[in-house]
């Protein structure tokens, strides 16, 4: 729990400044690193150590979608994952000898991209937006005490499992205490005005949506752990396992919170947000 704490409060400041005080292009490099990280242990989920000759054109293909989206040509995107797709067929086809699967192999690497891309490439387009510093903020805000509240509220109060073959440790007391700590918190940046486009209102049902979201996204990992045979998917931060670990709930909700942008909800130009024209 200490190791777990230190490396928090390590990481989360030079987070929150790059955000806050940093630069578009600042996040784009971090983003282009997450990504191969990310790619990394989803790869690891199925065969250790991982094949170079697999991850260096699944990361091609991850950072081809972060440029597109980067420089601006998000309508090239449909195209490109089209042919990342046809790609990976043929060379499960091609492997299908050694492996005799295809559906599944290709599958598993094209969700791969998918999962450690697309999400990564909608947090981009987030931060180009007016006030996308702020924005991001709040997400993580949200998906940060709702981790908080379902850690305090299970070990208060326990109770029935949520899903015991698929997490044993989490309870529905978890489950409603992350909830209640996301709204809250939600509300409590929709009230102080911390981006001015996101009025108290919408920032209390920003906080109850991400917070479910990302507590689906959490539960959804556990089953690909669990399938796998393993507790983590790495070791890269002290205390929290791999980066997939910390980032299973965001990967889920950054979509969804992109999607309330992108209707241009509450003041945000349609224009400037995601996969905007």
């Amino acid at each position: 729990m200490i190791v777990r704490s230190l490396s928090a409060l390590v990481l989360i400041p030079l987070l929150l400044w790059l955000l806050l005080a940093g630069t578009r292009d600042m996040l784009f490099v971090l983003l282009l690193v997450a990504s191969g990280l990310l790619l990394w242990e989803w790869l690891a989920l199925r065969a250790r150590p991982v094949v170079l000759r697999i991850f260096l054109p699944l990361l091609g293909a991850v950072w081809l979608l972060l440029g597109t989206g980067y420089g601006g040509r998000t309508d090239w995107i449909p195209v490109e994952l089209a042919a990342i797709l046809f790609a990976l067929l043929v060379v499960a086809v091609a492997e299908y000898q050694r492996s005799r699967v295809v559906s599944d192999l290709a599958g598993f690497r094209f969700m791969g991209v998918l999962y450690c891309g697309l999400p990564l490439l909608l947090l981009d387009s987030i931060r180009a937006m007016e006030h996308g510093g702020r924005l991001i903020c709040l997400l993580l805000f949200v998906i940060w005490a709702t981790d908080t509240g379902a850690l305090l509220a299970g070990r208060t109060w326990g109770g029935s499992k949520l899903a015991p073959d698929i997490s044993p440790n989490k309870t529905w007391a978890g489950f409603w205490g992350g909830m209640v700590l996301g709204a809250l918190t939600g509300l409590g940046l929709g009230i102080g005005g911390f981006v001015p486009v996101i009025s108290p209102l919408a920032g209390g049902v920003l906080g109850v949506v991400l917070s479910f979201v990302g507590q689906v996204g959490d539960l959804v990992e556990s089953v690909l752990k669990r399938e796998a045979g393993v507790k983590d998917t790495g070791s890269l931060i002290p205390g929290h396992g791999g980066l997939l670990d910390r980032l299973d709930s965001l990967l889920f909700a950054i979509p969804i919170f992109a999607l309330y942008l992108r209707l241009g909800a509450n003041g945000v130009a349609a224009g400037a947000s995601p996969f905007g024209p």
